[in-house]
C-alpha cells in the first residue's frame, strides 16, 4: 500500500494526537473494515476502521484514492479514535 503525504495532510492529525505512522499501520491492518464516510467535494471519500499494532490505538480514517503514474495512492484526510460502537463492530 502506497500513501500520498504532502504538506496538505502530513502531521494534520496530530491535533487529534494521531501520528502519520499510526494511520499507515491502521490502514494496513488485515482486520480493517470499511466504514461510512462523509461525501467529499469533488472526490470520493472512503473510511476504514483499523488498529495500529504498535500503539494499540483503534482508528477511523477517512481517505481518498489518488491515481498517479498508474499507481493507486492512499491519501489520508482525517483520523480519529473509533467510537464505542465502531470499536464493538471492529471487535466482532
Amino acid at each position: 500500500m502506497e500513501f500520498d503525504w504532502d504538506e496538505g495532510n502530513r502531521d494534520k492529525n496530530l491535533k487529534h494526537g494521531i501520528h502519520d505512522w499510526e494511520i499507515e499501520e491502521a490502514m494496513e491492518d488485515p482486520h480493517a473494515l470499511p466504514a461510512d464516510a462523509h461525501p467529499g467535494v469533488g472526490e470520493r471519500r472512503r473510511a476504514i476502521l483499523g488498529r495500529s499494532p504498535t500503539s494499540g490505538r483503534y482508528l477511523k480514517i477517512v481517505y481518498t484514492i489518488k491515481v498517479r503514474d498508474g499507481r493507486n495512492l492512499f491519501r489520508p484526510i482525517s483520523a480519529i479514535a473509533m467510537s464505542l460502537a465502531e470499536r464493538a463492530r471492529y471487535s466482532r
